[in-house]
């Protein structure tokens, strides 16, 4: 387990019709480019193009582009355990949660050894979902839903004007003050926004028109105090940055950054080995949004 790359956990949550499935859907006939295991509470629910499918077994699909599809099997632990300790276990878990279910909570088994999380994303109807986080019945699931996102993917908009889209994402940023907030029409979001699948590449030459790419590397190691600076200080248009960092105030080993939304997670990894130190890192964010300031360097 420990010279294993911890498996990425992605949760995506949302309100009954908000979506949910139907980006799954999109994720399934896209691919993320990666080995990809994604767990549903409704297995039946999922529909996979014909072609796409190379194997079944049970209440498991097999797709053409890496991905496999299974229903939860026991209790969400014994399934998590039982693909961490597969013999070639996935690089990305995807967890679709029901749609009454808080992701927050969810998304602490990420802190399972084995695994990390990547992100909480959270699917909204844009038609209704000011209407339902009000009502008295299903409000408090619906306000908890969207607290717990990192990124929100306000869906539907096209059944909206735009006057009641503007009003809404003035809304959502206080009913969500922690996520970044995403436009979709049929759930269709690029996947480096989605689960920053090109972020384990600091160069990233291809023309993209879904979102932008900024990427660095530095040979001197970077203070704690000037990277956490350099996240404070990111755009509200900057969906996902990772990397590795060379931090001066630890220099021995290397650490992890992941920034979703706007929350960020900086981790201790292994001693570095003989490679070079270096810190590279990654953002993506929303088409038009300013380029980052670049993250200030100090000697060693």
């Amino acid at each position: 387990m420990t010279d294993r790359t911890p498996i990425a956990v992605t949760v995506i949550g949302g309100y009954l019709g908000a979506g949910k499935t139907t980006l799954v859907n999109h994720l399934l006939r896209t691919g993320t480019g990666r080995r990809t295991t994604v767990l549903v509470n409704d297995f039946g629910s999922i529909a996979i193009d014909q072609d796409l499918i190379v194997a079944t077994d049970g209440s498991t699909i097999t797709l053409a582009n890496g991905c496999v599809c299974c229903g939860l099997a026991g209790t969400l632990m014994d399934t998590l355990l039982a693909i961490r300790n597969q013999p070639e276990p996935p690089e990305h878990l995807i967890i679709e949660a029901s749609g009454v279910a808080d992701p927050g909570p969810i998304s602490h088994h990420a802190l399972t050894p084995g695994f990390r999380l990547d992100g909480i994303v959270v699917v909204a109807d844009a038609e209704t979902v000011r209407r339902r986080a009000s009502d008295r019945v299903v409000g408090r699931t619906v306000q908890r839903q969207l607290r717990s996102a990192e990124l929100l993917v306000l869906n539907k908009l096209d059944l909206v004007s735009a006057e009641s889209a503007a009003s809404l994402r003035e809304w959502a940023h206080t009913a969500a003050p922690d996520a970044v907030l995403i436009d979709a029409i049929e759930a269709q979001v690029a996947m480096p926004l989605l689960l920053g699948v090109h972020a384990d590449s600091t160069h990233d030459d291809e023309p993209h028109t879904e979102h932008e790419t900024w990427s660095w590397a530095f040979d001197a190691p970077i203070e704690r105090e000037a990277l956490e600076t350099w996240v404070a200080n990111l755009h509200d248009g900057i969906v996902r940055a990772k990397g590795t960092v060379w931090l001066a105030n630890d220099p021995t080993r290397h650490y992890v950054l992941q920034v979703v939304g706007r929350r960020s997670r900086l981790t201790p990894g292994a001693t570095w080995d003989d490679a070079a130190r270096q810190t590279r890192l990654v953002a993506i964010g929303l088409p038009g949004s300013p380029a980052p300031a670049s993250p200030v360097t100090v000697g060693y």
